[in-house]
């Protein structure tokens, strides 16, 4: 399981170190062997174990096809799919494209999604979150489900 915020930096060469709390879990589950694609909906990348990865791409390639936003979302996400393995560091390589697509440079955070990670770009990520925690505010005043959860 992937949980918790890391704030990383991709190197030079486009190098990420995974954090060494998650290392051994990959190699355990996957050889060491991991999928980086594209967030279909947000600008971040998506990071799986190749086990999980397997799981996702199944149900990506059971979906109706004939549906366009379907076909689109699976042009993006199994198109842009690279696979990646983990280095002796711990490291694994983000690919040019992918780095351009989310706009990744140094400063990155890596967000455990309990079955993978969504990586962004530091001031995208902020951005990002402040949207949402002002989104949800502005629900909790207005909605009355959202009112009586407490986490």
């Amino acid at each position: 399981m992937f949980r918790g915020i890391s704030n990383l930096n991709v190197d030079s060469k486009g190098r990420l170190a995974i954090p060494s709390r998650y290392r051994e879990s990959v190699q355990l589950s996957s050889s060491g062997q991991m999928i980086v694609t594209v967030d279909h909906t947000d600008n971040c990348l998506l990071i799986y174990a190749m086990n999980e990865w397997v799981t996702v791409e199944k149900t990506l390639m059971r979906l109706p096809n004939m549906n366009r936003s379907v076909r689109n979302m699976q042009r993006l996400v199994l198109g842009h799919a690279s696979e990646v393995e983990l280095d002796s560091q711990g490291r694994i390589l983000l690919s040019a494209p992918l780095r351009e697509y989310a706009s990744i440079e140094k400063p990155v955070v890596l967000v455990g999604q309990a079955n993978k990670f969504e990586l962004w770009d530091e001031g995208t990520w902020v951005a990002q979150r402040n949207a949402w925690i002002s989104e949800a505010q502005a629900s909790l005043e207005t909605d009355d489900v959202l009112s009586q959860v407490s986490l």
